[in-house]
């Protein structure tokens, strides 16, 4: 079997002029022959900030660049159809596509609701510093632009277990939500500022039923009106890992097919994490090296310093090659992002070596280092089991 490369198809500077879409369906023969086997996509619904989102504040995963909403009918990348003709054209390339899934919030609410919350501290999000208190808060999501289409299912403060920020005092902050499913939150991995489950705006509860059934619901829609290959899911730290158990198993279950799926834990430097990670998962999805890329991001900087014998010490490639996405860099350490590592440029020739060259790991590359330097990716005959 073909020892594949996935590229990532995006940046964070992606321009916001609706064209991405246009040009993945122009260029994929050409990434076809360069040795691509698969295109990771970024997420193709439309976001809080209209056509400036990234896609990563969620409003509406049931709008793929359909409806008028948040101000515009198509998204940052483009319109619905220009997005399907995009796959056609990747899968007629002979590739695959795997589509970014960000499950973890809903951000830009219709509607705000009364709600009982508890502040909590920033660092220690197990520690209440208020007392239940009513407030409002944008929880309500109706997606008025759509009438119902594809989904009547409206999300409201029971399907959230915090929130960041309450509207008739515009007090910022953190804040579980005081529901049916408890007054604290989910139980994650990480125990990074106590508990890891917020990130940011209406975070989902995934303690809820309907919410989980929610979500199977628009993942068979979202399959049938694409046919993805497989999944790069966005903030697995943040998510308690029994959604993703169960969630994967529908999937591949509904399409009779075992869709690939990548988790993007952060965790640099911390294997640890990693693996506790893949062990509450079950082996259901692999993960991108976070920590290789520390070592890549740390060699950079160090130089002639850094001892390169130790390159891959502490790596989840070294640990389980075959559940390794490793990876240079992505839209999130980029200069100036929240997670800015950039490796230096001139590093990234050795480190992209690395992991093209290497029998294990499954290498994702940037459509910028493609840009850049022209880099030619000959598809690797190495036999092994993924």
């Amino acid at each position: 079997m073909k020892n594949g490369t996935m590229m990532q198809y995006f940046h964070w500077y992606t321009p916001e002029d609706g064209s991405l879409w246009n040009t993945v369906k122009k260029e994929a023969s050409k990434l076809a022959a360069m040795g691509i086997n698969a295109i990771w996509l970024p997420p193709a619904y439309k976001g809080a900030d209209g056509t400036s989102s990234r896609g990563y504040d969620v409003y509406d995963l049931y709008d793929l660049g359909e409806f008028d909403q948040k101000g515009t009918v198509r998204t940052r990348y483009g319109t619905r159809e220009e997005f399907e003709a995009a796959v056609k054209a990747i899968h007629e390339s002979g590739m695959q596509v795997y589509v970014d899934v960000v499950a973890n919030h809903l951000m830009g609410g219709d509607e705000t609701e009364k709600i009982t919350v508890r502040k909590v501290d920033s660092e220690n999000r197990n520690e209440f510093i208020s007392e239940p208190m009513e407030v409002e808060a944008y929880t309500r999501f109706t997606f008025p632009g759509r009438k119902g289409a594809h989904s009547d299912f409206v999300w409201d403060h029971q399907c959230f277990t915090g929130i960041d920020h309450i509207s008739n005092s515009d007090e910022e902050g953190i804040f579980t939500i005081q529901n049916e499913y408890g007054e604290g939150w989910e139980e994650v991995i990480d125990t990074e500022k106590g508990n890891y489950d917020y990130l940011m705006g209406a975070d989902i509860e995934f303690r809820n039923p309907a919410v989980r059934e929610e979500f199977r619901r628009w993942g068979e829609w979202y399959y049938n009106a694409v046919k993805f290959d497989g999944f790069r899911l966005d903030a697995v730290k943040h998510i308690t890992p029994s959604f993703f158990n169960e969630w994967l198993d529908q999937m591949r279950e509904y399409t009779g097919r075992e869709l690939f799926a990548v988790g993007e834990y952060w965790a640099p430097g911390q294997l640890d994490l990693l693996l506790k990670y893949i062990e509450a998962t079950e082996g259901k999805m692999s993960l991108f090296d976070a920590s290789l890329h520390h070592n890549f991001f740390d060699a950079s900087l160090k130089g002639k310093d850094y001892d390169m014998r130790t390159i891959f010490d502490g790596s989840l490639v070294q640990a389980k090659p075959f559940l390794a996405v490793t990876v240079i860099g992505n839209h999130d350490t980029q200069p100036l992002q929240a997670l800015e590592a950039t490796v230096d440029y001139w590093f990234k020739p050795i480190a992209y070596a690395l992991i093209l060259l290497r029998e294990h790991g499954y290498p994702c590359v940037s459509i910028l280092i493609c840009m850049v330097q022209n880099i030619q990716i000959r598809t690797r005959k190495v036999r092994i089991q993924r």
